[in-house]
């Protein structure tokens, strides 16, 4: 399986609608899908690094794709308000011992009912991440293997 497969089963396990607004950590390609995926709605793309965001950003402006906002920012501490995405999709990186405050912190920005989909490289990391959502509150956590990635996803409850 590639990348663009792993992507596609993100998209698709975060039941994204049009006119919801997305959370997405990491980038490539993803914010793109995304985006066409949520039509209306924005799709916030929160990177650590400013060099990926300006990459990004020429990517979108090439793709012709508007509704698309490029924030500085990590998962234990994401730059936007309470309850103010419906899903959130990509790749979680944190420092070791970080992976708790980022599901809490992904808690609090999603909506009630927000959903989740994140892959990990590492079939440890993935059981991880579904334990770490499944304490900060999110059900229905699930982990699929995709190809060499394992796909977590859930329901805040």
């Amino acid at each position: 399986m590639t990348g663009d497969d792993v992507e596609q089963v993100l998209i698709q396990a975060a039941l994204l609608e049009s006119g919801q607004d997305v959370l997405l950590l990491g980038g490539g390609s993803l914010a793109l899908a995304a985006h066409e995926r949520v039509g209306d709605g924005w799709v916030y793309v929160v990177q650590s690094q400013v060099e990926e965001l300006e990459e990004l950003l020429g990517e979108a402006h090439a793709a012709g794709a508007s509704g698309v906002a490029y924030l500085v920012g990590e998962a234990p501490v994401l730059p936007l308000p309470d309850s103010a995405v419906a899903a959130a999709v990509g790749r979680i990186a944190t420092d070791e011992g970080a992976l708790g405050a980022a599901a809490d912190e992904l808690a609090r920005v999603l909506s009630a009912g927000g959903r989740v989909s994140f892959a990990e490289p590492d079939a440890g990391a993935g059981k991880e991440l579904a334990h770490a959502l499944a304490a900060a509150g999110f059900e229905q956590v699930q982990v699929e293997r995709v190809g060499e990635e394992a796909v977590v996803s859930g329901r805040l409850g």
